[in-house]
This record gives structure tokens, C-alpha cells and sequence, in this order.
């Protein structure tokens, strides 16, 4: 019996002597958050030109398409809202986009030029959030929802018969965009995210003309007019990674 005491309390003491290990609750993904991103992205714009010249009242159609790369970086910021369910998290979230995305198109048939240059001055997007927690600290989502963005455009059409006719375009255009990413809790309040998305922008359409002139022949000079339509439809794949803090609560309060 004596013994049975005296191991009872070796034990007790020896247990008094261990540090107690603190409980760490589970992150709370629920609160509001801004934050920052960076990143590049790959966009297209897709080409379909039909033009009509009318040379002494005879009408000569013609028509073809071309593809230019929009490429360049982009950054800019974003704000959001997570509410967390068990290893749920849903929400919505804003971002808007300075870029650098530009390209070129340029083609000649015989004598003839066509040029087109493009710019994807800004876009944002307004998108829902699902996402599920691999770990209490890693959320992989899916998102999707509304796009916009601003598109600059310089076309252009020369003929050493005709000259060269150029117009300038530029429209807001509303669309679609679908992605998701893989988002990390750091230290206090701090998320960190590495991110996808696919953007369509849908079409702009851009007149050309009509333009007409008298080409001197002799005691025949021969008119010219002229007129045609680009049509553009722009989308954009986006890889980007972003820095955001949330707030309040950093833990899963205990019950």
C-alpha cells in the first residue's frame, strides 16, 4: 500500500511539472476583409472585319478574321465578405484592375492595309465565393459572377488610291468570369491567396466609314467609297496572387 501512495504521488508531481499545452482554437474565415493583389494575365481579342467598296458603281465585298494577344500585368485591390459554416465558407466579393494589356493586328492584301491595335485599360468583377477548408487554415473556392472592363481601340484602313481612313473606339463592356484559388490564413488577421480566373467580355463593334473619292483618270475619273465593321470579342485569363486582412475575430469563438 505504501508503495501504491508513494507512485500515486510521484506521478501527480511529475504531472504538476509539465507545462500545460495552450488550446489554439480554429481560424474564423467570418469578416469583412480588403486587401491587394498582383499578377499577369493572357487576354484575346478576336478579330471579324467585313468591308464594302463601291468603284464606279460596282460593289466588291470582302471579309476576314484576325486574333491579337492582350498581354501584360495587372494589379489592384479587393473587398469581401466570408461567412463560415463548418468547413463552409461563403461569400462575395469586389475587385477593381489597372493593366497593361495591349496588342496588334496587322495584315495588307495586295496594296491594301489594315491595321488594329487594342488596349484593356482597367476591368472589375463582382463575383460569389464557395469555398471548403482542406484545413482549418487552407481554403480551396471556386468563384464566379459579373465582369466589366474598359477596351481602347485604333483602326485603321490604307489604300495608296483611297488614302488611309482611322477611327478611334473605346466602350465599357459587361460580362461574364469563372475561376477559383487556394487561400491561406497567416498570422493574426492576415490571408494570403493564390488565384485563376477565366473573364469574357463579350463584344465591341467598330464602324468604318464611309469614306469616297475620285481617283483622276483622264477624261474618266473613277470613283470610290468605301465602308466596313470590326466586330472584337475580348477575354482574358488571369493569374494573380493577393495579400488581404480581415476583421474582427482571428478565432472560432469557444462555446
Amino acid at each position: 500500500m505504501r508503495r501504491l501512495v508513494v507512485g500515486i504521488g510521484i506521478a501527480f508531481c511529475l504531472a504538476s511539472a509539465v507545462p500545460a499545452v495552450a488550446y489554439e482554437p480554429p481560424f474564423s474565415w467570418t469578416g469583412f476583409y480588403v486587401g491587394v493583389n498582383a499578377g499577369y494575365s493572357w487576354g484575346k481579342a478576336d478579330t471579324d472585319a467585313s468591308a464594302s467598296v463601291v468603284i464606279d458603281g460596282v460593289a466588291f465585298d470582302a471579309a476576314g478574321s484576325r486574333s491579337a494577344n492582350l498581354n501584360g500585368a495587372l494589379g489592384g485591390g479587393q473587398i469581401g465578405y466570408n461567412w463560415q459554416s463548418q468547413r463552409w465558407v461563403y461569400g462575395i466579393e469586389a475587385d477593381f484592375q489597372g493593366t497593361g494589356e495591349n496588342g496588334l493586328i496587322s495584315a495588307c492584301v495586295d496594296v491594301a492595309c489594315a491595321r488594329a491595335s487594342y488596349d484593356l485599360d482597367w476591368f472589375g468583377t463582382l463575383r460569389g465565393r464557395v469555398g471548403y477548408l482542406l484545413q482549418p487554415r487552407a481554403l480551396l473556392y471556386l468563384t464566379g459572377g459579373l465582369a466589366y472592363g474598359h477596351v481602347s481601340a485604333e483602326l485603321s484602313v490604307s489604300h495608296p488610291d483611297i488614302g488611309t481612313l482611322s477611327v478611334s473606339d473605346s466602350a465599357t463592356k459587361a460580362g461574364w468570369v469563372i475561376g477559383g484559388g487556394l487561400e491561406w490564413a497567416l498570422g493574426g488577421n492576415w490571408m494570403l491567396r493564390a488565384e485563376y480566373l477565366y473573364m469574357d467580355l463579350g463584344s465591341m463593334r467598330t464602324q468604318l466609314g464611309p469614306v469616297s473619292t475620285t481617283i483622276p483618270n483622264g477624261e474618266f475619273p473613277i470613283s470610290v467609297s468605301a465602308s466596313g465593321s470590326v466586330r472584337t470579342d475580348i477575354t482574358d485569363q488571369i493569374a494573380r496572387v493577393g495579400l488581404s486582412y480581415k476583421f474582427g475575430e482571428s478565432y472560432v469563438p469557444l462555446k
